[in-house]
């Protein structure tokens, strides 16, 4: 029994060294590997962006979103700075894009996105993406004073383009999400790793595969915040009539974010032309700044809650915009683009109800070509 005790204290003592060692090796590989010495010797502020990827290639096979029997690859890449579709050698001037995920495109492949069609309609010009999933003008403003003017180029960043809308639409309810910014301890731990650890950014890189092995097979919706349009919009849709003056006293948070996301990006890109372009979706079809024909099937408003008058809500966001823009006065070189009264994307140039496909990306191109100020 005494020998099998120490027997058994050997093997334990074995066992337990070989994990020690093991562990201070993993320890070692993500202390190098990871962004860990820049924050031991500050050379790394950490400012947590929700939902913005680095320096990670992903692939995906689309076809359950497109509706298509055959594989649609899509390849997605973020280079070391967050940027999408940013030539790092290019010597051209620079159109930073700001958006949500409309702006970001993730199901649209490299090469199709609309950045990267102007990047060939206006050849002078690095159209580089810098849409993030879920951002509002909230997540915008956050980007601008924490990310985009600590990695981007002033002197060569000649036009910042805002495409904003339907994400505003929480904001003046005074709603916001997790894109935003993380709102638990939880939700903050999640982005601040997959940011920062070695291992744990090789986790998100196996786990994209293993989705894109997965999104082979027709039967499995391998995307969990996208998903194809099962029900088309209505053909002509709930009429709303809104002239009403808003007072921006009742929405003086929202007056706040936008008035504040203009003024921070003056600040920090003092020469730089803002263009704010107020983004179309098929499913609201104005007829003017005030009537707004709202197409979109009860299933497709259910995800921005129940008895949401979808189309109204954006008709509010652009008149508040508007307002917001006409008081300031402060502001020079900004133009607001009123995209949404214009038919530029249609029906098929979205594969749910708002996410452009790549015609749709190719309308936007040729509408933003059109209105382009140099």
């Amino acid at each position: 029994k005494e020998n099998k005790f120490v027997k058994v204290k050997k093997i334990s003592k074995i066992i337990f060294i070989n994990i020690f060692i093991i562990t201070s090796i993993l320890g070692i590989i993500e202390l190098i590997a990871g962004r860990w010495l820049g924050y031991l010797s500050k050379n790394i502020d950490y400012i947590q962006i929700p939902g913005l990827i680095t320096n990670q290639k992903l692939k995906f096979d689309a076809r359950v979103l497109y509706d298509s029997q055959e594989p649609v690859v899509i390849i997605y890449e973020r280079d070391k700075f967050g940027y999408r579709s940013n030539d790092l050698n290019s010597k051209k001037s620079i159109v930073l894009t700001i958006g949500g995920s409309t702006t970001d495109q993730k199901y649209v492949t490299e090469g199709k996105t609309w950045q990267d069609l102007l990047d060939s309609k206006l050849t002078k010009y690095d159209f580089v993406n810098g849409g993030v999933d879920g951002q509002s003008s909230y997540g915008h403003l956050k980007s601008i004073n924490n990310w985009h003017s600590k990695y981007l180029n002033y002197s060569n960043l000649t036009h910042i383009i805002f495409y904003t809308g339907i994400n505003d639409i929480r904001l003046i309810k005074n709603n916001y999400s997790d894109w935003d910014y993380a709102q638990s301890k939880k939700q903050y731990l999640k982005w601040f790793l997959k940011d920062n650890s070695f291992f744990i950014s090789k986790y998100y890189v196996l786990k994209n595969k293993i989705r894109y092995l997965k999104s082979k097979n027709k039967n499995i919706d391998p995307f969990s915040s996208h998903s194809a349009r099962e029900i088309d919009f209505e053909k002509e849709g709930k009429r709303f009539e809104f002239n009403e003056d808003l007072n921006l006293i009742d929405y003086s948070n929202y007056k706040e974010i936008f008035s504040n996301l203009l003024l921070d990006t003056r600040n920090n890109f003092p020469n730089t032309k803002i263009l704010i372009i107020q983004q179309q979706v098929p499913g609201c079809k104005f007829e003017s700044k005030y009537i707004v024909y709202d197409r979109h099937p009860y299933d497709a408003k259910r995800m921005y809650g129940d008895n949401v008058n979808y189309c109204l809500e954006l008709l509010k966001v652009y008149q508040l915009q508007e307002n917001i823009l006409s008081k300031l006065t402060s502001i020079t070189n900004i133009n607001l683009l009123p995209m949404y009264l214009n038919d530029v994307i249609q029906d098929d140039g979205v594969y749910d109800y708002v996410h452009t496909n790549d015609k749709g990306s190719e309308s936007i191109a040729d509408y933003i070509k059109s209105v382009f100020i140099d």
